[in-house]
């Protein structure tokens, strides 16, 4: 297999990949758009439920998508776009990611798309997304 292994982990997905896809996921994403202070938390759950997910993919209500690397970095890009939008924006995020290795750099991830560092809190989560 080549790429990432992109797996949804709510039911609202087709096909409704089961425990044993999202443990062997690169890249976990969700169907349903979040509100901004709900993605840090969903995020950082995920993180720390599956330590083989390198990132997590949101949409954010009111348009845009958010992804969450496991060192910090934190991809935001404008736009709806759907779930499909979403695979296509995780896709190109998890590249960068790989591209720059564990923590990224700031830069772009394509269109109207930026990456910056997340901030940490306590526990060690994303706080800043």
């Amino acid at each position: 297999m080549t790429g990432p292994v992109l797996v949804c982990f709510d039911s609202g997905c087709p096909g409704g990949a089961g425990e044993a896809w999202r443990e062997c996921a690169d890249v976990l994403y969700g169907s349903r758009p979040y509100a901004a202070a709900e993605v840090p938390v969903v995020a950082g759950r995920l993180l720390r439920r599956y330590p083989g997910c390198a990132l997590v993919a949101l949409r954010v209500r009111g348009g845009g998508r958010v992804a969450v690397g496991r060192g910090g970095a934190r991809h935001g890009c404008a736009g709806g776009g759907g779930v499909g939008g979403l695979l296509a924006f995780a896709v190109a995020a998890y590249g960068r990611l790989v591209q720059e290795g564990p923590g990224g750099a700031a830069g772009s991830v394509g269109g109207s798309c930026r990456m910056r560092r997340a901030s940490r809190s306590v526990s060690g989560a994303p706080a800043d997304v």
